[in-house]
Formats: structure tokens, sequence, C-alpha cells
């Protein structure tokens, strides 16, 4: 009962939630402006670097690589348990460290990102190609944020 009653605690948590709030934001505005542009539109790749990065259209309906094509449902409520687990955690376990603090934010608003699209659409928007990396699949602002906060996590742990 003290943890739940912790001001400091509510307060790191609202400041964690407030910079996922906008990292969602981001993710879902880019998703969208790319949805439209290319289904709407049907055109070619815009091209940022030249055999460097481009912007496609790409609907992911597994998780990272490919990995559970097809079960994006499945997917959504994995990430819906994983986000509460998540928030869970952090509120009685939470570390008071800004490699904490920041891989905590971006996992979390990388999470709902995604997980909104599996919600919503039943697949995961992507739109961002490294062209010298073939093998690497298309991606977006959310996994982007996911893999920050991974290796934010990585250094807090090291």
């Amino acid at each position: 009962m003290k943890n739940f009653l912790d001001k400091k605690k509510w307060i790191s948590l609202i400041y964690k939630v407030l910079i996922a709030g906008g990292i969602i934001l981001v993710d879902l505005l880019t998703k969208s402006f790319f949805q439209s542009y290319f289904v709407d539109g049907d055109r070619n790749p815009i091209v940022v670097i030249e055999k460097v990065i481009s912007f496609v259209y790409v609907r992911n309906t597994g998780a990272a690589f490919g990995i559970f094509a097809d079960n994006a449902y499945l997917l959504a409520i994995f990430s819906v348990v994983f986000v509460v687990a998540f928030l869970l955690f952090d509120f009685f376990c939470g570390e008071k460290n800004i490699w904490y603090f920041l891989g905590f934010s971006f996992i979390l608003g990388g999470a709902i990102g995604n997980m909104v699209d599996r919600i919503a659409f039943g697949y995961v928007r992507d739109f961002i190609y490294l062209n010298f990396m073939d093998w690497f699949p298309v991606f977006n602002v959310a996994d982007v944020f996911l893999s920050v906060g991974m290796a934010c996590f990585v250094i807090y742990i090291i």
C-alpha cells in the first residue's frame, strides 16, 4: 500500500506516460500520413537518400522480422498484457535512473503505438526502408523507439 500512495512514483509515472504519449502521437501521425500517401495515391517509394533510405508502405501482420505473421490479434492481446504488466512493474519496482526512465518511456510509447495499429487494423503500418540492408524489414517510428528503449535498458543494466 505504501508504493500506491507514494507521490513521487505517481509523478514519475505521469512524466513517463507523457513522453510515451508524445511518441504514440508522432508514430500514429506518421503512419497515417504514409498510409494515405501510398494507398490513396498508389505511388512509388519516396527516396530520401539514394541507396540508403526510402519511404514505402507495408502492412505487417506479424511481429519483428515477420515472425507470427497473420496473428495480429494474438499479438494485440499479448501487447495489451505486456503494457499492463510493464506499467505495474514500473510502478512497484521502477528505478530512479535516467537510462531506466528513458528506456521505459520509449518502450511504452513504441509498444502502444504498434498495439493501436494491431487493434484498429489487424496489422502494423510500416514505412521506413533501409535500402542498403535488404535483409532488414521495413519499420516505423514505434519500432525505432522500441529499439532505442531497449538500448537504454541495456545501458542501465550495464
